[in-house]
């Protein structure tokens, strides 16, 4: 391998792997540092904040319930007999607009008649598996539950149902009331999360089921038959910690995790790792790429530089400085290129040694200046007077050589006395020289391989 190929390659793998390392060493620290601030900071601030729009989303229909069952004109309208219809409608109407609520109703315990703003539209009947909710929420404790249902009455949307029980003034029950709410509100909301802070939002029953979740969630059932999230399920409910990071078949996820007393659900917030590092990615693969592209434009220009260096060397090392001719060393390379050719029968070679005459007095006499100069012009005609095969050099000095490629004794006898007659007569060398004696300068002598020659002047 050539020195300059091993400067270049040596000076290439560095630049590539500085950068390469660099991006590299950036891009680790960078997902470190990320991850650092996501798990200590951004994420629990992000819990926080969709706590507080859950509130507002979510915990407000509950408080409208709460209002609604303490209402003291509901809880009399029941036990005075239910007797003005119109009443309860205005009443049920005036929240639902007043709350912007998709649906508000009363079911009387007494008459077990369900009102809606629209009025009187059913009777519940145990025997009925679309009143079951009732029954069933009567005979629990609690005074109010969040349910998710379908009301044929209402929409086919799935609503969430806040039920709350409408208490005398002896503490019994007297009906139930509350409001609906299209789960499609709270799909948008959950959705709303994962646009804005990459988070997936959804909410986990005491029993572990899975209550509401956005559409693009990959989670169903009951988090005991979740990969990762079943091994965290009795240290998520003791509520000992609310911080963890667990692993399923492909991704890594970071979760947070907050019981709302009021729902009585635990709020879930976790993030894929994966998803949302990729934009690290990308930004690693850009400024990677663009490192590479800088890298390989300075290493352009480090050839371009090396390669012009490089030929002025070789010019130096190849050219005569003054008459711009090949120099001896450079003739003596193609020469011994041209003689293997030459002892292997390809062509025939004829070597000429030319000096100037009394070029010591041109100098004496006139200058070095012009002593240059008449070199230079000889040089000059030397190269008019010759083809471009045949190989010409400043031997040294006034001396010159001339290496004439597959030309015979008889034809370059004949083109050193043209080459001797063109400098004799030529205008500008006689300019620079203007003693006539100065003209007598040629041939010394002409010989092919194999045998010599002495030519006259």
């Amino acid at each position: 391998m050539r020195l300059k190929t091993k400067v270049v390659v040596i000076i290439a793998g560095l630049l590539l792997g500085v950068s390469i390392l660099g991006s590299l060493f950036n891009y680790l620290k960078s997902v470190n540092e990320t991850q650092a601030q996501l798990q200590n900071t951004s994420l629990p601030l992000s819990v926080d904040n969709i706590y507080t729009e859950i509130q507002q989303r979510m915990i407000e229909p509950l408080l409208v319930s709460s209002l609604m069952a303490h209402n003291t004109f509901m809880r009399d309208w029941i036990m005075e007999g239910e007797g003005d219809m119109n009443g309860i409608v205005r009443y049920l109407t005036e929240i639902q607009q007043k709350y912007d609520i998709f649906t508000t109703f009363l079911v009387s315990d007494v008459t077990k008649h369900y009102y809606h703003p629209r009025g009187f539209i059913d009777v519940v009947n145990e025997q009925n598996s679309a009143d079951a909710w009732y029954f069933r929420f009567k005979n629990q404790p609690e005074v109010y539950e969040i349910n998710l249902d379908y009301n044929a009455n209402l929409s086919d949307a799935l609503i969430m149902f806040i039920n709350y029980k409408v208490m005398n003034y002896k503490n019994e029950m007297i009906g139930a009331t509350g409001v609906g709410v299209k789960l499609l509100n709270i799909e948008a909301m959950l959705n709303s999360f994962k646009s804005k802070y990459k988070y997936d939002v959804y909410f986990i029953d005491p029993k572990g089921e899975l209550m509401l979740y956005s559409q693009g969630l990959n989670k169903r059932g009951n988090i005991a038959n979740i990969a990762g999230l079943s091994e965290l399920k009795e240290a998520i409910f003791s509520g000992k910690q609310t911080q963890f990071e667990y692993k399923d078949k492909e991704d890594e996820y970071l979760l947070n995790t907050k019981y709302i007393d009021k729902l009585k659900l635990h709020l879930f917030v976790e993030i894929n790792k994966k998803e949302y590092l990729s934009t690290l990615q990308k930004t690693f693969y850009t400024n990677l790429l663009m490192s590479l592209l800088v890298t390989l434009l300075v290493i352009a220009i480090i050839v371009y530089t090396i390669n012009i260096y490089q030929k002025q060397l070789v010019q130096l090392a190849s050219e005569d400085a003054l008459t711009k001719l090949s120099n001896r060393r450079k003739f003596n390379e193609q020469f011994e290129k041209h003689f293997k050719l030459y002892r292997k029968g390809v062509s025939k070679l004829t070597l000429l040694l030319i000096d100037i005459d009394d070029f010591k007095e041109v100098n004496d006499t006139f200058g070095h200046l012009v002593g240059d100069e008449t070199l230079v012009r000889v040089a000059e005609v030397l190269q008019a007077s010759l083809r471009q095969s045949d190989v010409v050099a400043r031997w040294g000095g006034e001396e010159f050589a001339v290496l004439l490629v597959d030309v015979p004794l008889e034809k370059a006898e004949a083109i050193a006395q043209k080459i001797c007659q063109s400098i004799k007569e030529d205008k500008k060398t006689l300019c620079l020289v203007t003693t006539p004696t100065q003209c007598k300068h040629w041939i010394r002598r002409t010989f092919e391989f194999g045998e010599s020659r002495w030519v006259g002047s």
